[in-house]
C-alpha cells in the first residue's frame, strides 16, 4: 500500500457521544472541564455541541439510542481536512472502503461516515468545494 510522503492535513475534530440522559456529560464536560454549549447546525435530531477556547466544538452530544437511560456510548470520532470532499470520496473508493455521505444543514460541509470492523464509526469532514 502506498503511503503518503508529505505530512497529512487531517486533524482530530471531535468525538460524538450518545446519551439518553446528558446530565453526567453536563457535569463532566461543563461543570468540571469548563466546556460551554454553543452553536449547532439544525440537525433533525436532538443534541448539543460543547466548545472550549477555540472555534470548534471538540464534544458533540446527541440523544442516546436504546433502553439504558444511564448509558453513554461513543457514536463516532471525527477528523477534518481542507481538501475538497470529492478528493476524499475518490480516496475512499480507491481504498475500497464503504462510506455514507451527508451534508451539514446550513453549512454545506460534507460528512463522510466510514464504518470500521468491530463497530467503530469514523467521520471525515471536508469542504464541499
Amino acid at each position: 500500500m502506498d503511503r503518503p510522503t508529505a505530512p497529512t492535513d487531517w486533524r482530530l475534530d471531535h468525538v460524538n457521544l450518545q446519551a439518553s440522559d446528558g446530565s453526567v456529560l453536563q457535569r463532566l464536560f461543563v461543570d468540571v472541564m469548563g466546556l460551554r454549549p454553543g452553536r449547532r447546525p439544525p440537525f433533525p435530531f436532538p443534541g448539543q455541541w460543547l466548545y472550549g477556547d477555540g472555534e470548534r466544538a471538540p464534544v458533540h452530544v446527541v440523544g442516546g439510542r436504546g433502553d439504558d437511560i444511564d448509558a453513554v456510548r461513543l457514536g463516532h470520532v471525527a477528523f477534518r481536512t481542507d481538501r475538497p470532499a470529492a478528493g476524499v470520496v475518490d480516496a475512499l473508493r480507491r481504498a475500497g472502503l464503504p462510506f455514507e455521505a451527508t451534508t451539514v444543514p446550513g453549512d454545506g460541509e460534507v460528512q463522510l461516515f466510514v464504518p470500521l470492523p468491530g463497530g467503530l464509526l469514523i467521520e471525515l469532514d471536508a469542504p464541499a468545494h
